[in-house]
């Protein structure tokens, strides 16, 4: 979930359990949301019937009057500029091949977005996920440019994050730790993930280590 002014918007993966799964869209008040009255805008699928897509979430602040929608058409991360945040009709995300695999290495089969990214002073900070040939899951990060966040400064090199504990390398999916959130309280960024794709756990680490560790990875 991104809060952009008075608004809460929730980019989701929707599923029939038939066609291939696509992004939808749905937004509530922040008024209505602090109040737990859950009145949700009627959910507007905003990727193509064809192709399965997810791992989607919007940028949490506009450039240059536009807005930055990430998403995973593929294997790959994508991301796609929207002029406005009333999806409606067709609006379609369209696919800007943007943070691939790489061959070899722990991220070389899948990459997707985990949450929307964290501002820091030396550039936004994004988690992602990485699975390798041998299907195991595990996290790395990104440091994107603060006026044009579609470049990329730095990617880590190891992962940060990988499955260790019982819960996470055994369950209906062994050896994956799978973030879907993460919130900055102080110092500390709390991600929020799937263990083993059968419960939810969360790990925490200091934004400023993190930052520190993507700065020995600039390119």
């Amino acid at each position: 979930m991104t809060m952009i002014g008075s608004r809460i918007y929730m980019f989701y993966t929707a599923y029939n359990g038939e066609n291939p799964p696509r992004v939808a869209v749905s937004f509530i008040s922040v008024g209505n949301f602090l109040k737990r009255k859950w009145h949700w805008s009627k959910p507007v699928l905003i990727t193509p019937p064809e192709f399965d897509n997810k791992d989607a979430f919007l940028f949490p602040k506009g450039f240059d009057g536009k807005y930055i929608c990430v998403h995973r058409l593929g294997n790959c991360i994508d991301y796609d500029f929207c002029s406005s945040l009333n999806f409606k009709g067709n609006v379609w995300l369209e696919e800007h091949r943007w943070i691939e695999r790489r061959k070899g290495w722990w991220d070389s089969e899948k990459v997707g977005a985990a949450a929307p990214p964290i501002k820091t002073r030396e550039g936004w900070v994004m988690l992602y996920h990485g699975m390798s040939e041998d299907g195991v899951y595990r996290v790395g990060a990104v440091l994107l440019d603060l006026k044009n966040p579609v470049k990329i400064l730095a990617r880590t090199i190891y992962p940060i994050f990988e499955p260790e504990a019982q819960y996470e390398r055994e369950g209906q999916m062994p050896n994956v730790v799978f973030p879907c959130g993460n919130v900055l309280l102080g110092g500390e960024l709390y991600v929020y993930y799937g263990g083993g794709d059968s419960v939810v756990g969360v790990a925490t680490v200091k934004i400023k280590e993190l930052v520190k560790i993507l700065k020995l990875c600039q390119f």
